[in-house]
């Protein structure tokens, strides 16, 4: 049964992946006039692309809704999702119509504004709340780094929108160009970016190289345990090595396998405990 749920999440994630991927193919060839660029034909592009960018957001929450301790910061977060998905829609019906009569009021400047605000943080929120439920007290200095990152990079974008004068003309005003494009905002923006793909980036790797280190370490207690001495020559060591490293990276792999099950809510935490003492039993 969890096997058949893992199988439909991956099938739908790869098809709303492979669909993004369709649509901005179709993007760029209206750019490029290399198809016949209509405002019906760019509406049905853009509305399904955002309806493909809805579903990666909410599968993984929808993997979450199962996990009882989960279930309601789950429905938070897809009730939020399936709210951003409907003002997407409308939006975009809302902004062809106007280029089909040439005439954008301020009701739809206003609603657009309205809408990117409401993406941005719910956007942030569900990466946090992911990165939390994943990682929780785990490298707890590049979580920070990572939060404190993202709230800033928050903050620019909602000073730069909540900056916009629908009243002048759909146009910054002065005073926000002042403050947002400075030069010590945009060092810290760009400081902000950085260091949310370093600390992403050495999260993941820790994670990884935690997970082998734990298998080597059994490897080597299991081999203190039945006596394994080093009297074999030469050619017998290296032929053992090598069969000991192709054993150590199955368990890895069936190890990250069952890590990942278990974070996505497949498995319980009592299933994963057993399935993992099982795998680290047979080395």
């Amino acid at each position: 049964m969890d096997k058949k749920k893992f199988n439909l999440f991956k099938l739908l994630q790869n098809i709303a992946v492979v669909g993004l991927f369709i649509v901005v193919g179709l993007g760029t060839l209206f750019a490029t006039d290399l198809l016949p660029r209509t405002i019906t034909s760019i509406e049905i592009t853009v509305m399904i692309g955002l309806l493909l960018v809805g579903l990666l957001m909410v599968l993984p929450w929808a993997k979450y809704l199962e996990q009882k301790e989960y279930k309601i910061i789950s429905l938070v977060f897809l009730i939020a999702i399936a709210v951003c998905v409907v003002l997407w829609e409308i939006c975009t019906l809302i902004v062809c119509h106007a280029f089909r009569v040439e005439s954008i009021g301020k009701a739809t400047l206003h609603l657009l504004r309205i809408t990117l605000l409401i993406s941005f943080q719910v956007v942030v929120a569900s990466f946090v709340g992911k990165f939390i439920i994943k990682y929780r007290t785990k490298y707890i200095p590049f979580q920070a780094i990572t939060y404190l990152s993202i709230l800033y990079i928050d903050f620019w974008l909602s000073t730069l929108l909540f900056g916009v004068s629908i009243n002048a003309g759909f146009k910054l005003s002065q005073e926000v160009i002042d403050i947002v494009f400075n030069r010590i905002c945009i060092s810290f923006l760009v400081l902000s970016c950085v260091y949310l793909g370093v600390a992403i980036g050495v999260i993941n790797n820790a994670r990884k190289r935690r997970v082998r280190n734990s298998i080597l370490a059994r490897g080597r207690s299991v081999n203190r345990d039945i006596g394994i001495m080093d009297l074999n020559d030469d050619d017998d060591d290296t032929e053992t090595s090598k069969q000991a490293t192709a054993h150590i990276n199955e368990a890895e792999i069936q190890l990250e396998k069952i890590k990942s099950m278990f974070d996505k809510g497949l498995i319980t935490k009592e299933e994963y405990d057993t399935k993992r003492q099982a795998i680290i039993d047979k080395m």
